[in-house]
Parts: structure tokens; sequence; C-alpha cells
């Protein structure tokens, strides 16, 4: 049996090195000269910066990957205790990390207080009810707009009211251990509870980068696939190379690219899925690198909404990782697309003021990047009618787990579930 692989993101890499470690044979082709997918590490003038996410979580799934690339020395823990801040009325609040703390803090008002306390005993989700509307309805409109509405707008790069809770939920959810209190779960959300929050010395690219080099005979960098044909039982993926045509003959297809490139791969084989997959929606967010002269003890904050800034929040690196000096703020995504079409020029003056507006301290801009993320709006429910050919399986952020640690969870899971099948085509997709 022999696995294709297409994208040589983390879920990519992941797939490959748990099909290695069951003997299972494959092949990854990735367009771009470097892997790493959104895990993008520049290093300039001795800085680390982190052009994607800033940080995982250790959780057995990441361990075990890091125990294996014998990279264990090379792991930076946070901070142990960091906290996580809302930036409202002109402030940072430390973010309630239970129905206790919510009761005394000052981020809502005694009223809205009460009325989050009741959550536990509204009703279940609604038919056609979007993210913002069920949280508003279940914690109130103040606990929405100052609590949930930017934990979640700063998770998913979205807007909250954009996005179908029926398909959004669960994954929404499931990273806040939610059991039945939606209050008593928040200390789980962005603040990395329940595992301790990491990178590497140098940066989320030495995962990704080990990960190549370790797997280097079924890594091909630089390819870019074109189209997946099928016929008797096994597929082609054809692509072009740096020297020049590529074909892989394969028995399994795994698809781990964007939506927009998946449905190109697949016009040939699965039109119908292409079209659904070539109409999904990303949000851009736009990623500034700060020079600071310093930052509190944290995480970082997130910004309420209705908030007139245009940073929807910052990563205090400086704090969290002992990356003296720097700060990562983000702008943009479903909240604020028109930030998408602003010059870097203009994105960094606005980062750099609102900076000030919130820390009282001018910052210097280090360097500016922008990732696409899944807007996970009403377009994303064509996912839940998709079918794609037997052997086909998508295994990407727009179909499942959210993060690092998550997309290395999904990653074992299908790498399971190929070297069970013999290679024999699935008579379902993930």
């Amino acid at each position: 049996m022999r696995i294709g692989i297409v994208g040589g993101g983390i879920t990519g890499l992941a797939i490959t090195h748990a099909l290695a470690r069951a003997g299972v044979d494959s092949v990854l082709l990735e367009s771009d000269s470097r892997p790493g997918g959104l895990i993008r590490t520049r290093h300039e003038a001795g800085r680390i910066l982190e052009l994607g996410p800033q940080r995982t979580r250790l959780v057995p799934s990441v361990a075990r990957l890091v125990r294996e690339l014998a990279l264990e020395s090379r792991v930076l823990l946070a901070r142990p205790g960091a906290r996580l801040f809302i930036w409202a009325r002109g402030r940072l609040h430390e973010l309630p990390r239970s129905p206790a703390e919510l009761a005394r803090t000052r981020l809502l008002g005694p009223a809205a207080r009460v009325r989050a306390m009741l959550e536990p005993l509204s009703g279940g989700l609604r038919e056609d009810e979007s993210v913002a509307a069920y949280f508003s309805r279940k914690t109130g409109s103040a606990a929405y707009r100052h609590l949930f509405g930017p934990l979640v707008a700063a998770t998913f790069g979205a807007d909250p009211a954009e996005m179908p809770a029926r398909h959004s939920l669960p994954m929404i959810l499931a990273p806040l251990g939610v059991r039945r209190s939606l209050l008593g779960a928040a200390r789980r959300v962005r603040t990395d509870a329940g595992a301790q929050a990491c990178t590497f010395k140098g940066g989320l690219g030495e995962l990704t980068d080990r990960l190549a080099a370790r797997h280097a005979s079924r890594v091909r960098l630089g390819v870019h696939v074109d189209r997946l044909d099928g016929s008797l039982g096994r597929f082609t993926i054809r692509g072009q190379g740096p020297d020049g045509p590529v074909r892989e003959l394969v028995d399994r297809v795994v698809l781990t690219v964007p939506a927009p490139v998946a449905g190109r791969v697949l016009a040939g084989i699965a039109p119908a899925a292409a079209n659904a997959l070539g109409g999904l929606t990303y949000n851009e967010v736009r990623v500034v690198h700060l020079d600071v002269p310093s930052t509190p003890e944290g995480f970082g904050f997130q910004v309420a909404l209705g908030e007139p800034l245009r940073t929807r929040g910052v990563t205090w690196s400086a704090s969290v990782f002992g990356r003296e000096g720097m700060a990562v703020a983000y702008l943009g995504g479903g909240l604020d697309r028109e930030i998408a079409s602003w010059s870097d020029d203009r994105v960094s003056s606005r980062a750099v003021d609102d900076f000030e507006e919130v820390h009282g301290a001018r910052a210097h801009v280090l360097g500016v990047g922008r990732s696409a993320l899944p807007a996970y709006d009403a377009s994303w429910e064509a996912l839940a009618g998709l079918a794609l050919p037997a052997g086909v399986t998508l295994a990407a952020n727009y179909r499942a787990r959210l993060g690092i640690a998550g997309r290395i969870a999904e990653a074992e899971a299908v790498a399971r579930e190929l070297a069970r099948s013999g290679g024999q085509p699935a008579s379902s997709v993930r």
C-alpha cells in the first residue's frame, strides 16, 4: 500500500510521520519550497517572528511527537499561571476562568453577571442559530460582547454572527471541555488550560522542519499538484516539480491543503465536490510583530466586540515565552475585512497606535505577515453533504479540529485508519 499526501503543513507532515511509524509507504507533495503550511517561522536580526500560530499545547499527542523527534531540549514552555485579558471600556480585564471569578469581575456589570450565571438553565442549540445568537441567548448580550464573542472571533478569525452554530459549535465547544456549563469551561478558551502552552526555542518551524528532515525520502517540496486521476482502484497524482512533470501512483490519497486547492485537484474526478470546496470563503488576518518596551504578565489580550480599536488581539511574547521586547498584534479577519486591502505600512501604523492606546508605550514594527483562515460562514454548509471518491480523505482545518495540537491528533487518527484499511478504498470519508 502506498499513500499520497497533498500538502506539507503540520497535518500532512504528522500523517507522514505516523504512517512511517506504522510501516506504511507514503509520499508527500508540497508546492512550497519549504514545509510547514501556516506554520511560518522567520528569523530576522536575532528575532523569531511567527507569521502563523504563536504556540501550541503540550497535550499527549504533541508530547509524543516531540519525544520521537528528539526535540525535548528545544521545547520552550509558557510561564506558569499566565492569564488572558480582555480590553473593554478603556482598560484590561482578566478573563474570568470560573463562575466564581465571573461573579467578581468588572468585565461585566452586576446585572450582566447575574444574567450570565443563568446560562446552565438555558436551552440547547436552535435550528439556524448563529454562533453569536447562541452565545447571546445562553449568556446574555453583554457576556457575548465582552467574553465569548472576542474569544471565538480571535480563535477562528471569523465573525461569530456569520458562523452557523450547527456546523461551527462542535469545533468551538470541544476545546472548551464543555460538559454542563459554558462559564465553567471558559477558563480553557485561549488560555491553554489543561495542557501547558509551548513553542520551541527556534520557533514552531523547528517542529515542521524536523518532521520534513526525518522523512526526507518521503517528502517532495516545490511540487505543484495539478490534478488527481483515478482508475482501476488506484490514483495518479499529477503535477509539476522543479525538474519537470511529476506523476505518483498511489492506493489512497489524503488532501491536507486549503479548500480551493483541494477543489482544483479533485475537479477531474469529483466535480460536485470540487465546486463545493471552491466556494468556501476565507478571511485574511494581518499579523504585525512589534518591538515593545515591555508587556504585562500574561498571554495577551483580546478586544471586546464594539470597541474602537482595529487590533483584534495581541500576544505578549515577551511575557509568555521570555522573548524580550516582543509582542504580536492581529488585525482584520471576519470582523474587519477592510484591513485585508490595507498596505503593510497602514496596518503597521494602526497596530502601533492601538498598542500605545492599550499599553501607554510606543512600539516599533519588526515585520508584517498575512494568514488566510476558513471563514466558517454559510458557505461552509456545503461540506455537510460533501461526497468524495472512495479512497480520498480530506484532513484539513476546515473539516475538523483547529490548532497545532488538534491537527496532530487528527493526523494520528487518519494514519490509523489508513493503516487499518490495508490499501482498500474506504466506503466513507472523513
